[in-house]
């Protein structure tokens, strides 16, 4: 399966911030583009040249091949309603985004490593398809075997709340599975510093 295998930090220190949350980011001790001088080089950034820094942007946070990424924007605009919307829904709504916003993950790629090798669960049935669509009202959770791997407590004690890590979570009594409620707004998405419409205008040149 196509995974992210080049540098993960490299638009980092492009954008000045850490894409991924990554306390060891290079981007954090160095919040500029690499290369001498780089400061007094900068150039502003032509119209097009804006748009393809927020597609990379986002779609190096969701951790997706350009292919994949492009296939989830489609299926956006054949969908009613607003793209921008239609879009974040469809990318928080992948599988491997929900395990890592459950906090089973301590980042998007742990999130589908962890589904690759057969960990994770939906509606009690494995599954081991990152991109697999998650459904209002399933239950994301890990096979029994899994529930005490050093990977998950470590992504557990990073959880913003032990109920809700994010609205449109809710996490079941044993504390390890979730309830996908729905995104009813794409404010609740906690993904900030990313121009989305910029994006649908890039895709629609």
């Amino acid at each position: 399966m196509a995974t992210i295998r080049g540098p993960k930090h490299k638009i980092c220190r492009t954008v000045g911030y850490c894409i991924y949350s990554s306390p060891k980011c290079p981007s954090i001790k160095r919040p500029f583009p690499p290369g001498q001088r780089a400061n007094a080089r900068r150039k502003k950034r032509s119209s097009y040249a804006e748009q393809l820094l927020e597609k990379q942007k986002l779609r190096l946070t969701y951790g997706m091949m350009e292919k994949q990424f492009f296939r989830t924007f489609q299926h956006a605009v054949r969908t009613h309603g607003n793209t921008a919307d239609n879009f974040m829904i469809q990318l928080e709504s992948r599988l491997m985004t929900v395990v890592n916003r459950m906090g089973l993950a301590r980042s998007i790629f742990d999130a589908r490593q962890l589904i690759n090798h057969g960990h994770v669960t939906v509606n009690g049935k494995r599954v081991d398809i990152p991109s697999f669509h998650v459904r209002v009202n399933d239950i994301i959770g890990l096979m029994p075997s899994s529930a005490a791997l050093d990977r998950e407590k470590m992504g557990m004690d990073t959880r913003t709340s032990s109920t809700n890590p994010v609205p449109y979570l809710e996490i079941q009594s044993d504390g390890i599975s979730a309830k996908f409620l729905g995104i009813q707004s794409v404010a609740d998405v906690p993904v900030t510093r990313i121009n989305v419409q910029k994006i649908v205008e890039y895709y629609s040149r």
